[in-house]
């Protein structure tokens, strides 16, 4: 009984350490995932492309040690997402050099952009008085929340960003649609889906 005992203690720090690496690579690569989002919307986009594959091989390398087959679905497409990012990024600066495309854009035929100019009608950008009742509205429901508050500066930097892009577009400047995310991990119980919904 007492080898027994030992053998299934040993067993459950193996695991418990295999989890706490699991969750220190998944941290690792979304704050990476961060700063190549940061790169991104400040258009260095070379930095960016390195910081989404970086942030991608820890993601991957996390999801050999992850059990929860939610949080290892979750991880495998944000992973995915960044590496798709990265090409995209890739061939836009690609783009750029032989035909001045800002990053963001694809290398594809006149065909193609004009089947994707169909497609992707863009609505009309809020004006300045939408985006600060928008955000006025935000913080109100952020507030009635208790703690989360790394999750309410996110979302404050994200209305910042969103107004600077719209003061850029007003002024004829270019800017680069960056991808918006958000991983949210945690105990059930925390406000995943409450801050998700709110968003």
């Amino acid at each position: 009984p007492a080898l027994s005992s030992r053998t299934e203690i040993s067993a459950r720090r193996r695991g418990l350490a295999l989890l706490a690496m699991a969750n220190d690579l998944r941290d690792k690569g979304i704050e990476i995932a961060n700063d190549a989002v940061r790169d991104d919307n400040a258009g260095n986009y070379e930095d960016a492309i390195n910081k989404y594959c970086k942030a991608a091989e820890y993601l991957m390398t996390a999801t050999k040690y992850e059990k929860n087959p939610v949080t290892l679905k979750t991880i495998r497409e944000k992973s995915l997402e960044y590496v798709q990012r990265a090409e995209a990024l890739k061939q836009g600066l690609a783009g750029k050099g032989a035909g001045g495309k800002k990053a963001g854009g694809g290398g594809g035929s006149k065909e193609e952009e004009e089947e994707s100019e169909d497609d992707d009608v863009e609505p009309e950008p809020l004006t300045e008085e939408q985006l600060a009742k928008a955000e006025a509205e935000m913080k109100e429901e952020l507030s009635k929340l208790i703690g989360m508050e790394s999750v309410k500066k996110q979302m404050e930097q994200l209305c910042k960003q969103l107004s600077l892009d719209i003061r850029r577009r007003a002024e004829g400047h270019n800017t680069l649609d960056a991808i918006r995310h958000m991983m949210f991990t945690g105990n059930p119980g925390v406000g995943k889906t409450t801050v998700t919904r709110e968003r």
